[in-house]
């Protein structure tokens, strides 16, 4: 037992494939995929590398294509922290693979002479929020998206998306925004996009979204990408 528990991080690494296209419908967010979660931050980064060319797209397809630190570093003004490869296509389209880091709270692990790539091999479910500024123009991510948490079960994650941008406590509730809409109890969105269970407006204009997204294999993320072709 004392060598399981030696085996168990304290953090994972989480690799989320973000694809902004420039024709999409009026506050809807982007297309986003968790590609895995790791327990190495190394191997995580080198899944964060090989994403795209995994999920099927091709190289000569970006004219711009950025793993250096330096200039992504200089990109997360616009683009947003953890990413680890930036991409744009011939028509836009913005492709970001970053890694998220989060608490182990579910005590995972991989097995080393298993699981030669550190990906953890249990299905899980991920709360992922984005935030978009009401003003482009401003110094800020066009599409602020991070991990919120991570679970075992789609019922778990539901719950916890439900409560992400409320807070009773502290005195905020559905009617402290805008506009507040949320998926109905048989339905996987709320007509905000892919898998969106909330979408919020704040008071300024800003919009967030909550998403529960099923972590995909890259073989499942190259079936489902087949159809966008750059």
């Amino acid at each position: 037992m004392a060598e399981h528990t030696q085996n168990i991080p304290d953090s994972v690494y989480h690799v989320m494939l973000t694809i902004s296209q420039l024709k999409v419908p009026i506050g809807q967010t982007e297309k986003i995929r968790v590609l895995g979660t790791y327990t190495s931050i190394s191997k995580a980064k080198e899944a964060a590398h090989c994403g795209l060319y995994n999920a099927g797209y091709e190289r000569e397809w970006f004219p711009t294509f950025e793993t250096s630190p330096d200039a992504l570093e200089q990109l997360a003004t616009t683009e947003g922290t953890g990413l680890a490869v930036y991409a744009v296509a011939n028509d836009g389209t913005k492709f970001r693979l970053r890694i998220s880091t989060s608490p182990n709270s579910l005590q995972l692990r991989t097995d080393e002479e298993e699981d030669v790539d550190g990906r953890v091999k249990l299905p899980l479910f991920y709360v992922v929020q984005t935030n978009v500024p009401y003003c482009s123009h401003q110094r800020k991510p066009t599409h602020d998206t991070h991990i919120e948490g991570f679970f075992k079960s789609y019922a778990e994650a539901r719950a916890r998306a439900r409560a992400v941008l409320l807070a009773e406590e502290d005195g905020i509730t559905a009617s402290s925004y805008q506009d507040y809409c949320e998926a109905g109890e048989n339905e996987n969105d709320c007509e905000f996009g892919e898998n969106v269970i909330v979408h919020a407006t704040g008071e300024n204009g800003d919009n967030y979204f909550v998403s529960v997204v099923t972590g995909q294999a890259l073989e499942s993320v190259r079936i489902c990408e087949a159809s966008l072709r750059v």
